[in-house]
């Protein structure tokens, strides 16, 4: 799905960005730690919108990747970067979906891609 590559190119740029910021602007671990979850799961989508499932986990996995990791490294992003002290209290919940965006991929991974 074309959407999921969006989202990809998205992730990385994301990861990108947080990496040169953490390596030249503000060498706070956190931003690492966010720029490192983006990077990490962008070609995860970029390979998951290649996979033609049409069973509600092909949608939710993406889905629960995507947004766990926009929540998970958004909310370090906001707090460090752009100033929101309390952003990171959502940070647990960008995790929470990231274990089960890949606990749903294990789970999918059983079955055979269409």
């Amino acid at each position: 799905m074309w959407r999921w590559r969006i989202i990809a190119g998205a992730l990385g740029l994301m990861g990108v960005v947080g990496a040169t910021l953490y390596a030249h602007a503000r060498p706070i671990p956190a931003l690492g730690q966010a720029a490192y979850m983006a990077l990490f799961h962008a070609p995860v989508l970029l390979w998951l919108s290649d996979r033609r499932g049409k069973d509600l986990l092909s949608t939710l996995v993406p889905l629960m990747l995507s947004a766990g990791v926009l929540i998970f490294s958004g909310s370090i992003y906001l707090k460090y970067l752009g100033g929101v002290e309390r952003a990171t209290v959502i940070a647990p919940a960008g995790g929470t979906l990231l274990i089960l965006g890949w606990a749903g991929l294990l789970v999918r991974a059983v079955k055979k891609w269409d």
